[in-house]
């Protein structure tokens, strides 16, 4: 009765909102036809998606993982290039709770999932009636499809469900970019060597695997009838079974000659060299999976792989979630990948023990970068260069009057300009 009182409330107040002059509610159309507009379809959709392939899992969730905890921002930039973060209801979608189902985090390693698995992913964004701002974000399920480009736009076509969609509706990434679409992922005759080797790591742990030979001793009369055979290896079964400290009874008739399969198991090497290989063809390695990596490989990883998917992101979201007066002003989406990078306490030092003391940054943008409040009463908002850290507007005046000090048998004071009692070329803390 639930479902049908529900389904009946649900036609009553969209009369309602039609009689009092309200918008619609805007339809999710794809979800809809994808799943008869019942969530719980998308739930079992997206819990379901299990690889055949542990190697190809490992490597896909590896970097899925990694790239969903890179800060995401909405910002507004004027042309000096100074950002403005925009805190509103689109933030609370791409940093808290994509849709009722996921929340960010489950979202961005779906969206990546997807992508790495099927080398496309469409997203359907959902807008608010009462705002107009993005309020879900839905990770399609896989599909084929063909597009069309008109004069100034394309549709899309999605086979599955036969229906054709604007482009602008759509969020669209893809990895083997081409104009008709990117190319399905397929990696052929390494993924059936990795299920072949798969299934001999699986068939070593096999209990039921011939481990010896079973001979009745040379002293003894013939051989046994097949009834006499079976019920000699119940009894082995049983004497196995009933096994003391892992000792076992058998009677001295038998000899037993054990199986070294060691050298027929796995081909160890093979199995490592395709594993690498399929590591690469989704940008990562084992080092990385296996927090080996060093530095130097980890920053190249993100660089090379992370960075373009990142880039990609925010070009499309910017172009479908913001409207084109809005990205006219400025509007964007923006990815940090800066601290995928600078990964390491050390690399982190040097970097401020850098930026800090060259004028780049000043505290409270350093501070900011690593989750802590501005320095109290604006004190951390002066940039300062070496000198040694003066204030970077007194800096020129500061070297002159410290090369006329030198010339004149330093004599020469210090400039001033930073307060009464100020010293080190006029520094004020403001």
């Amino acid at each position: 009765m639930g479902k049908v009182s529900n389904f009946f409330k649900s036609i009553f107040s969209r009369e309602k909102a039609k009689a009092d002059g309200a918008a619609p509610q805007t339809l999710r159309t794809i979800v809809r036809e994808y799943y008869g507009n019942n969530v719980g379809w998308f739930a079992y959709n997206y819990a379901s998606s299990i690889y055949q392939i542990p190697e190809v899992r490992t490597a896909i969730q590896s970097f899925a993982e990694i790239f969903s905890i890179i800060p995401k921002y909405f910002e507004r930039r004027d042309k000096d290039g100074n950002g403005t973060y925009l805190e509103g209801e689109e933030d609370r979608v791409i940093n808290i709770r994509a849709n009722p189902l996921q929340n960010a985090s489950q979202f961005w390693v779906n969206v990546i999932t997807s992508l790495m698995l099927y080398s496309n992913v469409f997203v359907e964004p959902r807008f608010s009636v009462k705002t107009g701002k993005l309020s879900q974000l839905y990770v399609l399920p896989r599909d084929t499809f063909d597009f069309k480009l008109y004069e100034d736009r394309a549709t899309v076509t999605l086979n599955g469900i036969g229906k054709t969609y604007d482009m602008d509706n759509l969020i669209y990434l893809n990895r083997f970019s081409a104009l008709g679409g990117g190319q399905r992922n397929d990696l052929g005759l390494y993924e059936i060597v990795i299920q072949a080797l798969a299934k001999q790591a699986i068939a070593v742990a096999d209990p039921n695997k011939v481990r010896a030979i079973m001979q009745a001793d040379m002293a003894t009369q013939g051989q046994l009838k097949q009834k006499d055979a079976d019920g000699t290896m119940k009894d082995l079964d049983v004497n196995f079974a009933q096994s003391v400290r892992g000792i076992a009874y058998i009677d001295p008739q038998w000899k037993i000659t054990p199986i070294n399969w060691t050298e027929n198991d796995v081909n160890r090497e093979l199995m490592k060299m395709v594993i690498d290989i399929v590591y690469n063809y989704f940008g990562i390695t084992q080092d990385i999976v296996n927090n080996k990596a060093t530095e130097i490989e980890y920053q190249l990883f993100v660089k090379n792989h992370v960075e373009p998917i990142a880039r990609q992101v925010e070009q499309e979201f910017t172009s479908k979630i913001f409207t084109r007066m809005e990205q006219a002003h400025g509007n964007r989406m923006e990815l940090d990948t800066f601290w995928l990078q600078v990964s390491t306490l050390s690399a982190k030092t040097a970097f401020f023990n850098v930026v800090s003391r060259n004028g780049m940054m000043n505290a409270d943008e350093g501070r900011e970068m690593i989750g802590y409040g501005p320095v109290p009463n604006g004190m951390g908002k002066t940039y300062r260069v070496t000198l040694d850290t003066v204030n970077i507007e007194n800096a020129d005046e500061y070297q002159k009057a410290k090369n006329g000090a030198e010339g004149a048998g330093a004599h020469s004071e210090k400039p001033t300009g930073g307060g009464a009692n100020a010293s080190e070329g006029g520094n004020s803390i403001v």
